[in-house]
Order: structure tokens, then C-alpha cells, then sequence
């Protein structure tokens, strides 16, 4: 099923479905028991073949039956592996900061409180976290087979940026997806959802026969859209609730909030933190420290209003199963708009909820623990600037090219928004430069400036920043109210991957119909090839040509004909051949995709054709 349709068919179920809650959970209900139920027959075809081969091939030993037996029992063993790998997944568990009643009598009291209004849901741990976030996450101790642990996240920078109500609606949400029957069957279903995606992609590594893999085309596409469907209606549901628990006032400040911090730590905060790195060889301690003091200031009120437009303009889509802000506020029975942008919180939550050492602690440990994560990046990225400042230093550049790589220099140093009056300068000149239209049309994209659009759809012309550059395109159409211009983005990057799958089957193979031409490299790249293959000693010739190719042919294509001879007394296996023509491949340093090939590979012909081709053969002989 493609995306359009899978669109499509998640239209028709919220449509048929509306005000019909029950019937629709009852469809994913009767979806998610055929999924176990062909499972289970996968299971059970697979492990009998396997036991009854392994009996023949004992009880009738030899050529024939060893044979058969191999021929069905291995593939049967392959699919009972593959799907037993993708149903007994231990999940870790999250990391945080665990609280205890002791430690934050203030916090609990509220989540006490909010348990009474949700039935009584009770969870198993409550963890503090260094995201912008609160969730809920259930790991299961047994697998596929349950038996959960219950966590309840709940971020520190969140509660730094809202006021108490606002924050108890998140966890009040949170609280609603587990709340009662509905809930519970939400949350199976999503766990189901992700358990089914862990098996097929263990069933894509593995292989799988035609009729199991029939049986998932027609069952996942179908359980996947009624339980995403299902899944979206407990969205609006957990908000309703959320609101009860507090007002829908406090519900709908808080989205709103959200929407503009995320925005803001990702394109201030973090940003600025990045820029440390020209001058400190190691990152700084107290990154949430100085988080927790950024979100106590007020955003520039131009740009806060400019983050809120774009989140509200963003349609309700089939990437998520959250429902769009403004269908979100709109189902709370609030304006949407941004005049009314979420004023500076008067009281925060981590003030009001938690004990000041408590938090300071937290902040220290969600610092170290993001110190340790990004130290030895961070001390080699600050080499490289260096080593950039330097270069940056050399003389002025004397052509186009330089002019470029200067331009890169300086834009990995100091930011994007340094370049980008030099950038568009320099796209003056250089209209068609390729990755020149997609720094300037992803930074115009940032600024949520329609502008970029043609730059990113000349970057698209290159099938290398093809999904970057229409990936940019369509959050800045989502995020400027152009919602239905997506459709055609996701059409056309449908096509692209199609076309890539074609391209990429072209050039890891060659037939007879292929046309080979002498190789058009220069003398410094055969000479990169040359001293590759030079080496490996068992290398005793060797031919290159270039492949002519229908998809991409602006992507240069090469065959690489290789002639080995170990030595009599060693053995060669298919394992030695391939260690040696994926170590050539990886130190050829060429741009172009390379196929190698041994000189005795199949198709004979073909390969032989290669060799005869004017100007292949490459000099191996020491000079």
C-alpha cells in the first residue's frame, strides 16, 4: 500500500468512525487478533517444518534427503527465528532522576490527585528527565508477552517553563492514555503497532516467504490505520481530559507554550551552546543550568509570535498520531490565533513542585550526563575548528571553487547566518550550484520564509539532497498554512525512492544488454585506483570502465574487473573474495558508485566483454 493510499484510508476510517469510538476499537480489536493469530501459524509452520526436516533427513539419510531437508528447513528455521527476534524485544528502560514520595511530597500530592479523577492508574516508577517533555513509556519484561513496568516522565525543562496548571494538563494527559478500558486498549494497540514494526523489519533481514509476506501487505497497512485512527481519537480524548482536570485555559496555554520553547531552545539555546566549541576544547558543565535560566526570560516577542503561526498552521496529518495545534485548541473550544501569546509565567512548576536541592541535584546530573554523552565529539569538533580558522586564515580565494570551500569553512565555523549575504552573492554568479540553493533555501525555510522554495527545489534537482531538500520544502509549507501543497512533495519523493531502488538494482548488477565505455576519470584518479589494488598482492590485473545508465546517469558508474591468485595452499572461500573487493571499494576515496567484480564472475560473457574494452586495463605493474 503506498502513502497515498495508506492517507486515504485513514480518511475513510475517521470518516466512517466519527462519534463511533467503539465500533472503531472494535475493527483494530479483530485486526490485532488475525495479526497474532498469523504469527502464531508462522510460528507453527516454520518450527514443524523444521522438526519434521531434521526427522527425515536422521531417519533417510543421504543425498536427496540431506538436500530436501536443507532446501525447506533452513528458509522454515529462518522465518521462525525472524519472527521470534522481532516479538522477544527487551527494551531498555529510561533514564532519569527517580523520585520518591519522600523526595517530592509537593509533586506527589498532585499526582495523587490526578490519579483519583483518572480511576486510580498508578505507576511504577516516577523519573525526572532533562527533556522538554513528559511521557508515559511501558517496557515489558516479557516481551511481546507483556508484563509491564509503568514509568512516568516527566521533564525538568518542562516544569522550568510552565506555570503549575499548565503542566499538570500535560500530566493529566499523560494520565488519561492509561486512564480507563479505552485507554488501556490505546495503549496495547500502540505497543502491538511497534511490535509488528520490529518484526517485519527482523522478517526483511531474514527473508520471508511469498504467502507470510502476502498475509503482512494486506494485514499491516489495515491494522496499522484503524489502530492509528483509534490512536488519535485518544489524543482528543486525553486532552478533554487534561482540561477537566484543570481548564481548558490552562490546556490550551501550555500547547501553545510548548510549541514556542521547543522552537526556541532549538534555534537559540542550542545553538549558542554549539558556538562554544570555536573557543572551549571541552563542553560546558551546567548546560541545564543555563537552560533553566534561558526559559525564565521572555522570547522576543516577533519571533515567539512567528513559532506560534508556524505551529498552528501545521495540519493534522498521517505522521503522527498528535492531532495538529490548532484541531487541538479548536476541540478544547479555544481561540486560535496569536495575538494571545502564553505571557511569562508568573510561578513555575519546578518552583512550586519541587524541593530546590532536589532540582539543582537533577540539573547537575542531567548535565553530566549530557557532558559525557557529547565530550569526545565536542573535543574533536573543536579541533576542527581550529584547524578551520587557520585555513580561513590563508590568502583570499582566486576561483569559483575556493570561493565555495571558503564559504563552507565559514559557515561550519561561524553559523549559517554568517554566510548568508555571501551565499546569496555567490548564488548570483552560481545560480545552478546545487548544495549553494540548499544551505540558502533550508536557511530561508528556518526563517519560515516562502522564499526558499525555489532554492530548495533547485537543491532537489540533485538526487543526493532530493529528501533533504524537499523534507525542508514541506515543513515550511506545513508551517506556513500550505498544507495541501504536501501531498504532492510526498508524491514526488514516493517516485524518487522508486526511481533510487531502479538506480541502485541498475549498479549493483550488469547483463548483457549493458554498454561499457572506457573510463573517463582523471590522471589522479586512476591513480587513486591504481594504488588500491596495488595493495593486495593477489591482484594481478585489473580493468575499469564506465557504465552507461538510464536512471541518474549525472551519478558517474563504474565496473572494476578484478584478476586474483592466491597461492595454491590457501584456501579461497566466498567470504575471502568479498573481504577483498569491499577493501579496494573502501579505498578508492572516488566520487562514483563502483561495482567490483572478479574476473570468473557470472555472467561470463559480460565480464569478458569489460575486458576488451578500449583503454580498461589498468597499469599494475610497478613502475
Amino acid at each position: 500500500m503506498t502513502r497515498d493510499e495508506f492517507d486515504q484510508l485513514v480518511s475513510a476510517l475517521e470518516v466512517k468512525y466519527r462519534d463511533r469510538h467503539a465500533a472503531l476499537a472494535r475493527r483494530a480489536v479483530v485486526f490485532a487478533a488475525l495479526g497474532y493469530a498469523g504469527l502464531a501459524l508462522s510460528l507453527l509452520l516454520g518450527a514443524v517444518l523444521c522438526v519434521a526436516m531434521v526427522a527425515f533427513m536422521i531417519s533417510r539419510p543421504g543425498y536427496v534427503s540431506i538436500k530436501l531437508g536443507l532446501v525447506i528447513g533452513v528458509p522454515a528455521a529462518l522465518v521462525t527465528w525472524a519472527v521470534l527476534k522481532g516479538l522477544w524485544v527487551r527494551l531498555d528502560a529510561p533514564e532519569g532522576v527517580s523520585l520518591s514520595r519522600e523526595d517530592a511530597p509537593a509533586l506527589f500530592a498532585v499526582i495523587d490527585g490526578i490519579s483519583r479523577e483518572a480511576g486510580g492508574v498508578k505507576f511504577h516508577e516516577v523519573l525526572l528527565t532533562g527533556d522538554l517533555n513528559a511521557a508515559v513509556v511501558q517496557v515489558p519484561r516479557l516481551g511481546v508477552f507483556g508484563w509491564y513496568k509503568t514509568y512516568l516522565l516527566l521533564g525538568l525543562p518542562l516544569m522550568d517553563a510552565m506555570e503549575p496548571d499548565e503542566f499538570k494538563a500535560v500530566v493529566a494527559h499523560e494520565f488519561a492514555h492509561l486512564s480507563n478500558q479505552d485507554g488501556r486498549l490505546g495503549s496495547w494497540l500502540y505497543r502491538l503497532r511497534s511490535s509488528w514494526e520490529r518484526v517485519m523489519d527482523s522478517l526483511s533481514e531474514q527473508g520471508a516467504p511469498r504467502p507470510l509476506l502476502a498475509f503482512i501487505n494486506w494485514f499491516w497497512p489495515r491494522f496499522n490505520a484503524s489502530a492509528f485512527v483509534l490512536s488519535r481519537s485518544q489524543e482528543y480524548q486525553a486532552d478533554a481530559f487534561a482540561a477537566l482536570v484543570t481548564s481548558p485555559q490552562a490546556s490550551a496555554r501550555g500547547l501553545q507554550r510548548l510549541a514556542v520553547e521547543t522552537r526556541r531552545l532549538d534555534d537559540h539555546f542550542w545553538e549558542n551552546i554549539g558556538k562554544e566549541m570555536n573557543q572551549s576544547p571541552d563542553p560546558p558543565v551546567d548546560v541545564f543550568h543555563r537552560m533553566q535560566a534561558f526559559l525564565s526570560t521572555e522570547p522576543e516577542r516577533g519571533l515567539a509570535t512567528r513559532w506560534l503561526a508556524g505551529a498552528l498552521a501545521m495540519r493534522t496529518d498521517t505522521a503522527d498520531t498528535h492531532p495538529g495545534l490548532t484541531d487541538r485548541l479548536e476541540a478544547l473550544g479555544m481561540h486560535v490565533g496569536t495575538e494571545n501569546l502564553p505571557p511569562l509565567p508568573q510561578t513555575r512548576a519546578s518552583d512550586e513542585w519541587l524541593e530546590p536541592t532536589l532540582a539543582h541535584r537533577a540539573r547537575d546530573r542531567f548535565s553530566k550526563m549530557w557532558c559525557d554523552g557529547v565530550g569526545p565529539h565536542w573535543q574533536e569538533a573543536h579541533r576542527e575548528r581550529q584547524e578551520l580558522r587557520q585555513q580561513l586564515d590563508a590568502p583570499a580565494p582566486a576561483t569559483p571553487e575556493e570561493t565555495w570551500e571558503r564559504l563552507v569553512l565559514r559557515a561550519r565555523l561561524e553559523g549559517p547566518d554568517a554566510i548568508q549575504g555571501d551565499l546569496a552573492e555567490y548564488l548570483k554568479e552560481h545560480p545552478d550550484h546545487p548544495v549553494a540553493n540548499y544551505f540558502r533555501g533550508r536557511h530561508l525555510a528556518e526563517q519560515d520564509d516562502l522564499a526558499a522554495a525555489p532554492y530548495l527545489e533547485k537543491a532537489a534537482e540533485q538526487p543526493d539532497l532530493f529528501h533533504e531538500a524537499l523534507g525542508a520544502l514541506a515543513g515550511l509549507y506545513d508551517r506556513s498554512g500550505r498544507g495541501d501543497q504536501i501531498a504532492e512533495l510526498k508524491r514526488r519523493a514516493d517516485c524518487h525512492d522508486a526511481m533510487m531502488e531502479q538506480a541502485v538494482r541498475e549498479r549493483n548488477t550488469v547483463i548483457r544488454s549493458d554498454r561499457f565505455l572506457p573510463p573517463d576519470l582523471t590522471a589522479e584518479e586512476i591513480a587513486k585506483v591504481v594504488a588500491a589494488l596495488r595493495k593486495h598482492k593477489v591482484i594481478r590485473a585489473a580493468w575499469l570502465v564506465r557504465k552507461s545508465v538510464t536512471h541518474f546517469p549525472e551519478w558517474r558508474t563504474y565496473v572494476l574487473v578484478i584478476d586474483a591468485r592466491w597461492p595454491f595452499y590457501r584456501p579461497v572461500s566466498s567470504e575471502t573474495t568479498g573481504k577483498l573487493l569491499h577493501a579496494v571499494l573502501d579505498d578508492l576515496g572516488i566520487d562514483g558508485a563502483f561495482l567490483a567484480l572478479l574476473r570468473n564472475s557470472r555472467p561470463k560473457r559480460v565480464v569478458k566483454a569489460i575486458t576488451k574494452v578500449e583503454g580498461a586495463s589498468l597499469p599494475l605493474a610497478s613502475a
